[in-house]
C-alpha cells in the first residue's frame, strides 16, 4: 500500500514509512470486521508476496524489501539489509498486536522470497529469487549459484533465528522460483520457471527443456539435503 490512511486495527506498526508499505490484514470469518492490521516496512519500498497461518493463527509474511531499516527482531537469522533488495519474512502473533520474529535474507544483489509455508513444528519454508552469489547457504542440494537469476529455497528453524537449511536450485540461464509446499516427512516441493538448458532435472517426467521457457517442479528430501525422486 501507499495509502497513509490505511485501515489499521491494533498494528504492530502505526505509520507508513516509505513510499510503499506491506500491510498485513486479518478478517473476521463474515468478512465484515477487521480483526487486525498493521504496516509493516521501512524508509524505502516492500512488497508483500505470500502469506502462510499456523494452527495457532499466527501469520507468516513473506515478501521483499529494499529498506535498509525493514524492522528486523533482535537475535533474528539476518538482521542486516546486504543489497540492492531483500527478501524478508515475519510472524505475528495471532492477534496481530506483536511481531513475533522478522528476518531478512538475502546478500550483495537482488534477492525476493515469493513463497512462505509452515509446518506442524513451526519451521518456516521459503522459496523465491536471488541474483546474490553470496546468498547464505546452508547443507544445500545444490550450493553455488550457477546463473542469471536462481531459485533459492530455504528453512528457517521455529525462533526464526537459524537457517536450517538453504540452497540455490537452477542452471545457468534465468530461474524463478513462485511456489512452495511441504510434506509431512519434511519434504520441500517449489515450482517455477526456467530457460536454463542446464536445470537440474532429476528422476525426471520430463528430463529437457522444450521451449524459451519451461516450468518445473522439485521434490527436495531437505533433511539429506538432497534432490529426491
Amino acid at each position: 500500500t501507499t495509502s497513509g490512511d490505511f485501515p489499521l486495527v491494533r498494528p504492530s506498526q502505526s505509520t507508513l514509512k516509505g513510499d510503499v508499505d506491506v500491510f498485513v490484514a486479518k478478517l473476521n470469518d463474515a468478512g465484515s470486521a477487521l480483526i487486525y492490521s498493521t504496516y509493516l516496512g521501512g524508509a524505502n519500498v516492500e512488497t508483500g508476496t505470500s502469506v502462510a497461518v499456523d494452527t495457532a493463527g499466527s501469520a507468516y509474511v513473506a515478501g521483499l524489501t529494499q529498506s535498509a531499516d525493514f524492522p528486523a527482531t533482535p537475535g533474528a537469522a539476518q538482521t542486516v539489509f546486504k543489497g540492492e533488495q531483500d527478501a524478508f519474512v515475519t510472524k505475528f502473533s495471532p492477534d496481530g498486536a506483536t511481531m513475533v520474529f522478522s528476518t531478512l535474507l538475502g546478500g550483495a544483489k537482488a534477492d525476493s522470497a515469493n513463497a512462505v509455508a509452515v509446518d506442524s513444528g513451526g519451521s518456516v519454508f521459503v522459496a523465491g529469487t536471488t541474483r546474490s552469489p553470496e546468498f547464505p547457504i546452508v547443507n544445500a542440494a545444490q550450493p553455488a549459484h550457477a546463473g542469471n537469476d536462481e531459485v533459492f529455497v530455504s528453512r528457517l528453524n521455529a525462533a526464526g533465528t537459524q537457517l536450517l537449511f538453504s540452497s540455490f536450485l537452477g542452471g545457468s540461464g534465468w530461474d524463478l522460483g513462485w511456489g512452495l509446499a511441504v510434506d509431512k516427512s519434511g519434504a520441500i516441493y517449489v515450482t517455477g520457471r526456467t530457460d536454463s538448458s542446464d536445470f537440474p532435472a532429476v528422476n525426471a517426467h520430463q528430463a529437457a527443456r522444450k521451449g524459451d521457457r519451461d516450468a518445473f517442479l522439485a521434490r527436495i528430501a531437505e533433511a539429506a539435503g538432497k534432490p529426491g525422486a
